[in-house]
């Protein structure tokens, strides 16, 4: 059997140490598929990040969202609290929690494309490797990645390896427990399987003030399954089955309400009008409403009586998940000699319900129940060159279809100052995609080489029976809405040239364009024109980076700095409703913005100090509109948007950690792990809000997350006892700040300080 087909398709990304022939410690080589072939990450001309499997171990991360905290440069959107979790990449991002809107940052899970954010909630559990792609990646990968693409790549069932397989799990605060395992070998000399799984438990760590004693809300309720099967018919003959399965029924976190009004005049308090959040003087509106709902004179729970750091709020405890999925997947590789032939298959059943309460408060001034019932399947060929010389190329298609069908139920009936009501809405939304792509690479010398990739496009959306009922007095804000979109933006690609300065040093400059496709607004409208599609948003790249490695190979050093011309930026435009008379947000384009940074990171083995490991990142960005279209604030207040800074794009970024392994004894073995990440201002007053009120209502200032994990192992490593520690600053800080367009202000707390004992058994 060819070696080319088991490289390519179970390429392992490996952190660590490796000893040389005398003795001193060096890195090991990091093997990616980034450009879907396996090389070394240093010979990509991409800014990456990689995490592999012992990565991904000492991180103790169990969804995909808790990676944004090692990864400088990237953010994680998610308001509804790891229910809709969406990244945003060097400040590229739609900020959108509805199902039928897709990320700018791609998600691709063993090579198949997760076609919305709310399929970002998945598991991390016996995977080889993670890749983040920082950047455009409009020629290999396509749409919706104007920001950049994350590779999620599972374990592979092993034609050379006996039965094998390991179980860990975790047991700490709030009772929450974590199991996983996997276990596979080869059933004969062509064939091979693979069984995993993942359970997630409890951990909840709220109270609220809505209802009597201790709630311990937030358990999680995660079970997922993945089975595989290899076979290889012949020497040149690779197909791989691939089934997974699971439920998350966990309830997601309850929002810590703002308080914005007075409470004599209902208007907004002095204190937020200038800029400052005031819980001990403003009232929320539920604070308002009260009067006219329940016991006059009774305002309930007021904003004051929480903890910043989420674990007492006063919202109703609503918030829960049942999402169910499942779903094949099926690869073929077919070894051709001059070109490897492969094929991708994908389908994919998700059922997204979820309840949430916009007000975080005890009335139900805005509450939804919602259910969107996705069903995706795609097809992808590609031919990539196998012989030897200075032209490599890969040559490719895909198809795809998505469809999504939605109900929802809103709930404002205590709303009475603004909007009291009993709604419900719903649509159907179906997409087709296709397109035709290539990449080309020729050594120009034996340092130089230049390449380029290519892609057109072509996609249709069509938004069918959009409607919104008022369930109280039986009428229709609109019925029967049918609308259409069409790509208009075809082509993506970049070109680029690599020089190799030396063997351990390479240079790259790349121009790439990519763009998001557009579509509907998913959120609730009065009317039909509130419904009519968005354009694409498009982002030219200008890239300069390099990739390094220095002292006998125990020092990586890489860095970019990057200019984008981001035209027609997608994101929220704000009026005034007639039928709330609030300020409401509705999904549009923006204008065009510019984005300037630079990164830089590295990964150190200090010959002085055995063991002993660094590695870390610093991000720099500086992410303006340039736009003449202005923005609205909670008041009404109209302000240019050229020259403010956008959402989700802090200024400066940083991740550090540190690693220490030692012997213990011959035959056992310890080792520590500390990481420090740090986010500047999300949405803060000097950089983003467009008024004071705005970061009264909205501002997010900087907070740093100290996490760190101890173990000890035998040598041969086959049993681990750890423990771990999460958010150990126990810094109190908000992932996300919204509102709910009816008067409504709140944000999404993180977890605080929490532990657990982990041990894993591997055979």
């Amino acid at each position: 059997m060819k070696r080319t087909i088991p490289f390519l398709m179970g390429a392992t990304s490996l952190f660590g140490l490796a000893t040389a022939a005398h003795g001193q410690a060096t890195l090991e080589e990091v093997i990616v598929t980034a450009q879907k072939r396996a090389e070394s990450l240093q010979d990509v001309p991409i800014a990456i990040t990689a995490f592999g499997q012992q990565d991904l171990r000492n991180l103790s991360v169990a969804n995909l969202q808790d990676l944004t905290e090692s990864v400088s440069a990237v953010e994680l959107f998610d308001e509804r609290g790891s229910g809709q979790p969406t990244w945003v990449i060097r400040g590229v991002g739609l900020a959108d929690f509805n199902a039928n809107n897709t990320p700018t940052a791609a998600i691709y899970y063993d090579e198949f494309y997760l076609s919305s954010n709310v399929m970002g909630g998945l598991g991390l559990y016996d995977l080889d490797r993670v890749e983040v792609l920082k950047g455009p990646q409009g020629g290999l990968y396509g749409r919706n990645t104007s920001g950049g693409a994350v590779r999620v790549l599972s374990i592979r069932p092993d034609l050379e390896q006996e039965l094998n397989g390991f179980i860990q799990g975790s047991y700490g605060r709030w009772d929450r427990s974590v199991v996983e395992g996997a276990v596979g070998g080869k059933i004969s000399d062509t064939a091979a399987f693979r069984l995993a799984g993942m359970t997630d438990q409890n951990g909840g760590w709220q109270d609220t003030l809505a209802t009597p004693g201790d709630d311990e809300y937030g358990d999680r309720d995660f079970n997922s399954g993945r089975a595989q099967l290899l076979l290889q018919p012949t020497d040149t003959l690779e197909l791989l089955f691939k089934v997974d399965a699971g439920y998350d029924q966990s309830q997601t976190t309850l929002a810590y309400s703002r308080a914005l009004f007075d409470p004599n005049t209902g208007d907004y308090c002095a204190s937020a009008l200038a800029g400052t959040l005031n819980q001990q003087d403003c009232v929320t509106l539920s604070n308002l409403t009260s009067d006219f709902v329940l016991t006059p004179g009774d305002p309930g729970p007021l904003a004051s009586s929480q903890q910043r750091d989420g674990t007492l709020v006063m919202g109703n405890p609503i918030n829960k998940l049942d999402n169910s999925w499942t779903g094949a997947n099926f690869q073929l590789n077919w070894d051709l000699e001059f070109a490897m032939l492969t094929s991708i298959s994908g389908y994919l059943e998700y059922d997204n319900k979820q309840k949430y309460d916009y007000d975080a408060s005890p009335l139900a001034l805005f509450e939804e129940d919602g259910r969107a019932d996705l069903t995706v399947w795609s097809q992808e060929f590609r031919l990539i060159s196998q012989t030897d010389g200075p032209w490599s190329w890969l040559a490719g298609a895909t198809y795809g279809e998505d469809e999504d069908k939605e109900h929802r139920f809103g709930n404002t009936l205590d709303n009475v100052l603004v909007f009291a009501s009993l709604t419900e809405r719903g649509f159907t939304q179906q997409n087709d995609y296709w397109s035709v792509y290539g990449q080309l690479a020729y050594e120009l010398t034996s340092a130089l080489t230049a390449r380029g990739s290519l892609r057109y496009s072509d996609e249709n959306k069509e938004y069918k029976d959009g409607y919104t009922r008022d369930l109280v007095d039986d009428f229709f804000y609109y019925e029967d809405v049918n609308k259409s979109y069409e790509l208009q933006e075809n082509w993506s690609g970049d070109a680029g040239l690599d020089w190799a300065v030396t063997d351990a040093a390479m240079v790259y400059g790349r121009i790439t364009r990519g763009f998001k496709t557009g579509g509907f607004p998913g959120g609730f409208a009065f009317s039909s024109e509130e419904l009519n599609s968005y354009d694409e948003e498009i982002v030219w790249s200008y890239e300069l980076g390099f990739k390094s490695t220095w002292l006998d190979n125990s020092l990586k050093l890489n860095g970019a700095a990057y200019y984008y011309d981001y035209q027609d930026v997608q994101g929220y435009t704000q009026r005034v409703s007639p039928v709330s008379g609030t300020v409401v947000n509705a999904l549009g384009n923006l204008g065009d913005a510019e984005h300037i940074g630079a990164e830089l990171d590295f990964e150190w083995l200090p010959v002085a100090i055995e063991g002993l490991s660094l590695q870390g990142s610093v991000a720099y960005l500086s992410a303006e509109y340039k736009s003449d279209d202005f923005a609205l604030d909670p008041a009404d207040v109209a302000v240019d948007l050229d020259g403010l800074t956008r959402p989700y794009a802090p200024e400066w970024s940083a991740y550090l950690q540190a690693r220490y392994e030692w012997q213990l004894s011959s035959s056992l073995g310890a080792g520590t792990q500390v990481s420090y990440s740090w986010r500047d201002d999300i949405y803060g007053e000097d950089n983003v809000a467009i008024t004071p009120l705005s970061y009264a209502a909205y501002g997010i200032n900087d907070y740093g997350i100290i996490n760190a994990r101890a173990w000890i192992a035998p040598v041969d490593g086959n049993w681990e006892l750890a423990l771990i520690g999460k958010n150990l600053g126990d810094a109190g800080y908000w992932s996300s700040a919204t509102g709910d367009d009816l008067g409504s202000f709140a944000s999404t707390p993180s977890t605080p300080l929490s532990y657990a004992i982990e041990a894993s058994y591997r055979w």
